[in-house]
């Protein structure tokens, strides 16, 4: 293998890449990046067995051949070599770097020892804006927890049918659900959970990218591809496994009636939230409390160690007086994935679920359950 590249090109999808290998096995073959050089293209591939990123750079490739080194050691090297262009060369298994006034040598491994990648069909697929898909995720992503007993929670779950993809999340305490509008409407019904830590690796991956985004599903896989410029090849792919077993019937979980709504700040809904959450007790609870002809949310928190706050916050309000506690991490998590200005609060009656919504957004909705002390 010998070839010449533009540094920044690899430097970006090299960083991008090794960060799963961070998070791989002790198997050595797993920490490495399989380089291969083929016609004009440098292909970068990472794996950690549940999730696997490909990266294609343009290059000029004098002679083809393949290496495998360390990802985040030939990271760390590439980002400290200051020039434009780099020269890649594969001497006994190892790479050589080299640059008109240095020279680096990497120790490689057999690249037949590095993982066999799954091949994915491509025949069923829909496409939506990379943009619209990244942002989603990162509305629902931080909200699953590990679970062994309950595994199918631990993922994200994602249904794609007709014209929208819905992107759903829950730990049992709270839920969140983003609706995504397709680009390219699904042929069938879809419906799997993607691992967590997956579903983050999109975000990562693809959240500075632009284009459409297309979605091959498999019985046990999902690959996530965004086409190059030419439309010819892929310039990138994730792909993951997907965890086994039935999400639960979430949609019976939203309250289809609430008897109270708050309109008021986000901004300043968060800052009265986190001072509260200084003086919360061990169930982190933030106690919520108002009266529509009032026009004011009271919030009060307490702890044996802290003393006590209140605040009082204006806010319109439609339906019925009420006193309800909430974990204020949660809240704060609900807060901090809106874009608006302006957030609605719903409560639904004897201690039900609530829920947060952006105003003038209605593709997301975030489910919280009350703290019954």
């Amino acid at each position: 293998m010998k070839i010449e590249i533009l540094k920044e090109l690899f430097k970006k999808a090299l960083n991008a890449a090794e960060k799963i290998t961070r998070k791989a096995s002790s198997l050595p073959a797993l920490q490495n990046v399989l380089i291969n050089a083929e016609g004009n293209l440098l292909e970068l591939t990472t794996t950690n067995l549940e999730t696997t990123v490909r990266w294609w750079i343009l290059a000029k490739v004098a002679k083809g051949g393949q290496v495998a080194v360390p990802a985040t050691f030939l990271a760390n090297v590439v980002n400290l070599i200051p020039v434009d262009k780099l020269e890649l060369q594969e001497e006994n298994q190892n790479l050589v770097i080299t640059t008109p006034d240095q020279k680096v040598q990497i120790q490689g491994q057999d690249p037949n020892e590095f993982p066999i990648i799954p091949k994915v069909d491509k025949n069923e697929f829909w496409k939506t804006e990379t943009i619209k898909m990244t942002q989603g995720l990162t509305q629902v992503a931080d909200v699953p927890s590990a679970s062994q007993i309950r595994p199918e929670i631990s993922g994200v779950y994602l249904s794609a049918k007709g014209g929208f993809l819905k992107l759903v999340a829950t730990d049992s305490f709270r839920l969140a659900e983003k609706t995504i509008k397709l680009e390219q409407e699904a042929s069938r019904e879809y419906s799997f959970i993607m691992p967590q830590a997956a579903a983050r690796e999109v975000i990562n991956i693809f959240s500075q990218e632009s284009g459409d985004l297309t979605v091959y599903c498999n019985p046990n896989q999902v690959l996530f591809e965004l086409s190059s410029q030419d439309a010819s090849r892929p310039q990138i792919n994730v792909l993951s496994r997907l965890i086994e077993g039935e999400y639960p019937n979430y949609q019976e979980i939203i309250p289809k009636k609430f008897v109270s709504h708050l309109t008021m700040s986000k901004d300043e809904l968060i800052a009265q939230i986190k001072k509260a959450g200084l003086f919360s007790g061990r169930a982190a609870e933030v106690q919520l409390s108002f009266a529509p002809k009032e026009g004011k949310l009271k919030l009060f928190s307490q702890s044996v160690e802290m003393g006590k706050n209140e605040a009082v916050l204006p806010c319109k309000i439609d339906g019925e007086a009420m006193k309800v506690s909430f974990n204020y991490k949660f809240l704060l998590d609900g807060l901090n994935s809106m874009k608006s200005s302006e957030v609605t609060l719903e409560l639904s009656e004897n201690e039900g679920p609530g829920a947060l919504k952006p105003v003038g957004d209605n593709s997301f909705v975030y489910i919280l359950m009350p703290i019954k002390l």
